[in-house]
């Protein structure tokens, strides 16, 4: 299944993306999120830390 959020700027897109994810992944569901916003932000929203390079790591 692949889903995506779209829409003008300021209408919540990456808040609405990071809720659905943390949801997805908590029933167990397998996830690859994808952010491909220039200003990219779902990152820091799934709380993940950059790790240089543009990538990020979370702890799982």
């Amino acid at each position: 299944m692949k889903i995506a959020f779209v829409g003008k700027g300021g209408s919540g897109k990456t808040t609405l993306s990071s809720l659905f994810i943390r949801h997805l992944a908590a029933t167990g569901a397998p996830v690859v999120a994808v952010d491909a916003d220039i200003n990219q932000h779902l990152g820091p929203a799934l709380g993940m830390e950059e790790a240089g390079g543009g990538r990020t790591t979370s702890d799982g």
